[in-house]
């Protein structure tokens, strides 16, 4: 979940910078000041008995409880309710992709609102049965962890990270805190009065944060002037999410037709705009961009409210619309009634994982579920136990449905798509199809499902030596998704021709952005060294009709798809669009966020290829590092020689004891070496050898961690693993064995 600038920054200063603690043994009135919800006046000290570690404590009674309450309300606000109101206030995409319906939000801000303050006064309420020492002591821990925790949430957001020193300051804080709230009136009358901030926070998120605008109906939009000739066939608009352009090509500019067929069988008879990019890495940006021929503002929500002039409503309701939209909800609700799928429990459990990572030092976030690739249901994970087709890999859409995988686990992505493609026939129709492939986790293969994976999260930020070995895997680890993602592309291109769509379709196949898979980056953070990867996207647009393909080279930007739509059904409008077709001749208006041309695209993946044997098949991914040439050769056709003096640990032995080709297979092999020589090892499987691994890290007590992609050579039942080390003589290459550690 991608965050704006400084979320937090409203937390950048300690609330209840109190008066210095009175001194002298005096008592403190009986209410350090009339509470928020008790107006009564003061009614003048009483005796009060002495805490000794606390120092004086009011008498107890109702208007001290009642304090005490608005003490931790007003700690809870600036501790939970502020920061969590104030980030998903600014996202409403979150809510958008969640599907939650208006009463949900209001429900998820009253609880934010509401839980944290009665939570921590359930905790510490029933210790005031116990005397007043025992209600003073726990309202006193309450006070200091809150503090605490907002002083936490201060170290983030100025970028104080380390361990000891947010905690240290969080000690230091929260001790101080609860000892002056208990000295000085005016520091509880202070805090007390914090508590209205909750309300303050509500009304914020409910009247004037971004999100407010999803709730209630939206405002009439003025669509203009629009005129739709007869349409001969279907409109297909089929958006792919994280899919750089280079991920498709070989080094020498050409889709590498062996490992893709299908998208070299789309191009062959669509337009390939080889230098087109995006307007954003952000998902809620570039598809507003693209279905409204307007660069979107980064704080528009992406739903019709705020785009009135839109794909869907330039054809309004004269056709059937068939969508697929797990991130943006462009289509009105009354062309496409929507589902409101998402659950409060959800809201809540994804709002407790955003608001750890924007409280807790680096070292405690390590554990996390990954925020920054997904809208929501954070830690969503493939978990694919079950069968899978014949033929060109996984049967995706029965395998999502029999599993019930979560609508955005790459397998039920590719299920959604070939729903929607299937959904399309002949007759005209509008569709559009958003699908999050091939979107990290890079869980899928041609043949299947993988077992294991390099997510974001895992992956270090600055890579250094053999840490490299990580962006190898997952170079290769991309390809197999984008593999199983044009198998998808041929169902599509399959079920239409079978509908007798195929040739009066128009088809455009492009991708919201890309993604900067070269060391230091894994991510979508741009800067100039990465936006060939992170913007620039494949974009096929088939014209009704078209039987041939063509090459362009023509600057092209996914602000152009609506206008190119327009221009090639020869619809009338008076839409001020910023892009233009790319069909009329014209030129653009509009200055590119890439202005490199596509030969930078063609270098990208020059570089990359170096990392590997060469080749354009898959074995060629698994070909890495000096023994790479050996990869395919039998085991049989080499000398073996004496055991190597490594040892090795298998990670998911037991799934290659028996594995199913149906279910998963760890086309990512991770191991861990023991032993002092520099870890680089060939694996044979069932006596062939089917790739390396080698070292991605420091390791522990004597052993390094080592992984590597694998060739396609495994089979149905027990599996017989090895691992070589390779010694050379002259030209003779030795296989040395290395024996299971564990």
């Amino acid at each position: 979940m991608q965050a704006p600038a400084g979320p937090l920054a409203s937390l950048g200063r300690m609330p209840g910078e109190s008066a210095p603690p009175r001194s002298g043994p005096a008592a403190i009135p009986a209410d350090a000041g009339a509470s928020p919800a008790d107006p009564t006046p003061d009614p003048g000290p009483a005796p009060a008995a002495t805490d000794p570690g606390l120092g004086p404590r009011p008498t107890a009674g109702r208007r001290s409880l009642l304090t005490d309450a608005a003490v931790l309300f007003g700690l809870a606000g600036v501790a939970v309710t502020q920061p969590v109101l104030d980030l998903f206030g600014a996202n409403p995409t979150f809510f958008v992709a969640g599907r939650y319906s208006d009463g949900q939000i209001v429900a998820f801000a009253l609880l934010i609102a509401l839980v944290p303050g009665l939570a921590v006064l359930a905790a510490t309420a029933p210790f005031a049965r116990l005397g007043r020492r025992a209600g003073a002591l726990a309202h006193a821990l309450a006070v200091a962890a809150l503090a605490g925790v907002f002083t936490l949430a201060v170290c983030r957001t100025v970028g104080v990270d380390g361990l000891a020193v947010a905690f240290g300051a969080a000690l230091a804080v929260g001790v101080g805190a609860a000892v002056v709230e208990a000295r000085s009136a005016l520091a509880r009358r202070f805090l007390a009065y914090l508590a209205v901030g909750n309300v303050a926070f509500l009304v914020l998120f409910l009247v004037a944060s971004p999100t407010a605008e999803l709730l209630g109906p939206a405002p009439a939009a003025d669509l203009g002037t629009v005129e739709v000739p007869a349409l001969e066939g279907p409109v297909v608009v089929v958006v792919l999410d994280e899919m750089p352009l280079t991920a498709l090509l070989r080094p020498d500019g050409t889709i590498n037709d062996a490992r893709y067929p299908n998208f070299a069988r789309l191009a062959a008879s669509s337009t390939w705009f080889r230098d087109a990019a995006s307007e954003s890495s952000q998902t809620y940006v570039s598809v507003p961009s693209l279905l409204t021929g307007v660069r979107a503002a980064d704080d528009e929500a992406p739903t019709d409210a705020d785009h009135p002039r839109n794909y869907y409503t330039l054809f309004g309701d004269r056709y059937p619309v068939n969508e697929y939209s797990p991130v943006v909800e462009m289509c009105p609700p009354d062309l496409c009634p929507r589902e409101h799928s998402g659950s409060l429990g959800q809201m809540v459990a994804d709002a407790s994982v955003v608001y750890r990572h924007r409280v807790l030092p680096a070292r405690l976030r390590e554990g996390l579920p990954d925020i920054d690739q997904s809208w929501g249901r954070f830690g969503d994970s493939v978990g694919v136990q079950a069968s899978t087709s014949e033929g060109g890999g996984a049967n995706l859409l029965a395998l999502a449905d029999d599993l019930g995988l979560g609508e955005l686990t790459p397998p039920a992505q590719a299920a959604a798509l070939a729903r929607g493609t299937q959904r399309v026939g002949a007759e005209p129709s509008v569709s559009f199809i958003h699908v999050l492939l091939p979107h990290t986790p890079y869980r899928l293969t041609p043949w299947g499902p993988n077992a294991d994976t390099w997510e974001p999260g895992q992956v270090p930020a600055d890579p250094a030596g053999d840490q490299q070995t990580i962006y190898r895997d997952i170079v290769a680890l991309q390809a197999l998704q984008v593999g199983a993602l044009d198998v998808e592309i041929g169902r599509m291109i399959d079920h239409l021709e079978a509908a007798g769509a195929w040739d009066d379709a128009l088809v455009v196949v492009t991708s919201d952005h890309g993604i900067d898979a070269s060391a230091p980056g894994f991510g979508r953070e741009p800067d100039e060294g990465n936006l060939d990867e992170l913007l620039r996207i494949p974009l096929f647009i088939k014209a009704p009709g078209q039987a041939a393909g063509v090459v362009s080279d023509a600057p092209a930007s996914t602000v152009d798809v609506l206008p190119s739509i327009i221009d090639l059904l020869g619809i009338e409008t008076d839409w001020d669009v910023e892009g233009h077709s790319l069909f009329d001749g014209s030129e653009p208006e509009v200055e590119r966020q890439v202005t490199t041309g596509f030969p930078a695209a063609v270098d990208i993946v020059a570089g990359r290829a170096e990392q590997f044997a060469g080749g354009d098949g898959w074995d060629a991914l698994a070909a890495v590092g000096p023994a790479r040439g050996l990869v395919g050769t039998a085991v049989s056709d080499l000398a073996v020689g004496d055991p190597s003096p490594l040892g090795w640990t298998l990670e998911r032995r037991d799934l290659l004891d028996d594995l199913s080709l149906d279910g998963e297979v760890p086309y990512l092999l991770r191991a861990t070496v023991s032993g002092d020589a520099p870890v680089e090892l060939v694996v044979a499987l069932n006596g062939r050898i089917a790739g390396t691994v080698a070292s991605y890290g420091a390791g522990g007590d004597g052993t390094t961690p080592v992984s590597g992609v694998m060739a396609p050579y495994f089979r149905d039942g027990a599996n017989d693993v090895q691992a070589y080390q390779v010694t050379r003589q002259g030209d003779r290459v030795v296989l040395h064995p290395v024996h299971a550690a564990g």
